[in-house]
């Protein structure tokens, strides 16, 4: 007897989706930004603070408002901090409750200790949110252990694409780190996307996934997200004058379509694997001879 046909899960939707994709556009954004930055590279040593030290953390706000949007009572959205221990939403919240005051601290009174701190609530939001939608047991196509690799590379790839734009609206050179670092992150989240869309031959997750692995989404996901901003900036590590040539604006333009691809192409993973992959596997009830759990029919066994 099926007590619950397999069907589209309804209870995250589109503001979920702007979640997992500002905090994590915004986490590596902030990473990379300082990274860039430490490293004196000359493509960032010139701008301001101002772009990963304040735009970071409102990225990181707007998806948490997203989500009063979808949870319908914001007014006891403190209750989420009283299971910590046992929770990875907690902990994103947590996480995020830490990170958006130490990084305008960081900008306001820049000190080590401040930025360590902002740097760690920044990687554990990552990283939470990864594991929010692998511990969904219910969905066979999230709760695959390669999910939380999955989120934190598709952060990086998304952060190194804002780290892009910001050059290019700063109007300043496009340094080979800014393009090796961005090129490294959308190959490393093209790599796990592609053993996701493999990972397992069962029939249920085959099917969940279905959506994925359509020629539309492949063209977009891939193409356009990953492969396009790939050679745009494999195109400007080994032309010689392209990194430092400030005056075409040719090559800005270049450069700001690698970093909006590269985006568009993390969030087309998050809306693909939250909306077009959220399918909840089914629940019978089955009766087996010598089955203790079978004289009774409130044993229910969900099938994968």
């Amino acid at each position: 007897m099926q007590l619950v046909q397999t069907g589209k899960q309804k209870v995250w939707g589109w503001p979920a989706v702007a979640n997992f994709t500002l905090g994590g556009a915004a986490t590596g954004f902030y990473l990379l930004g300082s990274v860039i930055v430490s490293l004196q590279d000359s493509a960032l040593a010139g701008s301001p603070p101002f772009a990963f030290k304040l735009l970071a953390p409102l990225l990181i706000a707007l998806g948490f408002l997203a989500l009063t949007i979808e949870a319908g009572r914001p007014l006891r959205g403190h209750h989420l901090f009283r299971h910590i221990s046992g929770s990875w939403i907690s902990l994103e919240c947590l996480a995020g409750a830490i990170f958006v005051p130490a990084a305008v601290i960081d900008w306001l009174f820049p000190h080590p200790v401040v930025w360590i701190l902002a740097a760690v609530a920044a990687m554990a939001l990552m990283i939470s949110q990864g594991f929010i939608v692998y511990r969904a047991r219910a969905v066979s196509a999230w709760n695959v252990p390669l999910m939380p690799l999955l989120f934190v590379t598709s952060g990086f790839s998304k952060g190194s694409g804002l780290v892009l734009l910001s050059v290019v609206l700063d109007d300043s050179a496009v340094g080979h780190p800014c393009a090796m670092i961005g090129l490294i992150c959308v190959l490393l989240n093209l790599s796990v996307w592609f053993l996701y869309l493999s990972w397992s031959r069962e029939a249920t997750f085959r099917e969940a996934i279905e959506a994925l692995r359509r020629p539309n989404a492949l063209i977009f996901t891939v193409g356009l997200g990953h492969l396009l901003p790939g050679i745009l900036l494999l195109v400007i590590l080994v032309a010689p004058g392209i990194g430092i040539d400030t005056g075409t604006g040719l090559w800005h333009t270049v450069v700001a379509l690698a970093g909006v691809t590269m985006v568009a192409g993390g969030m087309s993973q998050k809306a693909g694997i939250i909306l077009g992959a959220g399918y909840l596997r089914g629940i019978v009830l089955e009766r087996s001879k010598g089955d203790a759990r079978a004289a009774n029919p409130a044993f229910p066994k969900v099938l994968c």
